[in-house]
């Protein structure tokens, strides 16, 4: 079941992702609605183009393109194809839609498989804590603990057509090895579709010393394939 909720713009979303995501990573109490939403991977081909636009101290720093196009899947992960403003391809490799495992730039995480997908198939107030052990292509590691809520189902009005998504808050906090990391702190809200395998729209902001460093939102804007 899909609860229509009233609008939000962006910029608030932004702003309500500090203290919902806060608020996630001690409870999820919110109530379970009978109507659980499988994984389902998409078919290869399967072309996403999103719009990024970056802030810094709430003024926009960029604003561009990126290209997603599923080039192979099995029955949990996905290798995304994506073409970047410049122009270069990366290959990403994602788990169950949220969460890369690695990138052909050379960054993997490894973490407990098991244990997130124990957050499908999604319902609301179903949740997770994960700790992530992340490699860089610099030969950094760092260690991070994130904790995922599913808040609700809504339909999600894009420039490209209404998508019924499931909303869900991370929070994602460094434990070890970051301080050359710009960021200490992540908050994310996602708007996942089922039908598609990955997220339509990411809100996300980081912070240093809880210090807000750079907001992020992601959204797409051409879905094909």
């Amino acid at each position: 079941m899909v609860t229509r909720l009233a609008h939000f713009t962006i910029a608030t979303v932004a702003a309500l992702i500090l203290h919902s995501a806060s608020a996630l990573a001690q409870s999820c109490d919110y109530p379970a609605s009978g109507n659980s939403v499988a994984y389902l991977a998409p078919p290869n081909g399967t072309t996403i183009v999103y719009e990024d636009v970056v802030k810094q101290a709430g003024v926009e720093q960029r604003r561009f393109e990126l290209s997603y196009t599923a080039n192979s899947s099995t029955a949990d992960e996905i290798d995304w194809s994506i073409t970047t403003v410049s122009g270069q391809d990366i290959t990403v490799r994602t788990f169950l839609g949220l969460l890369q495992t690695a990138n052909s730039s050379g960054t993997a995480s490894q973490f407990d498989r098991a244990r997130y997908a124990s957050l499908w198939p999604l319902d609301t107030g179903k949740s997770v804590i994960l700790p992530i052990t992340t490699f860089a292509q610099s030969d950094q590691q760092y260690a991070s603990e994130l904790s995922l809520c599913v808040r609700r189902f809504e339909t999600l009005n894009l420039p490209t057509g209404n998508f019924e998504t499931v909303v869900i808050d991370g929070y994602n906090r460094i434990t070890a090895g970051g301080e050359k990391l710009p960021f200490d702190e992540v908050y994310t809200r996602y708007w996942y579709s089922p039908q598609l395998g990955i997220y339509l729209q990411r809100v996300r902001a980081m912070y240093r010393q809880r210090r807000e460093v750079m907001k992020q939102t992601r959204r797409a804007i051409r879905v094909g394939g």
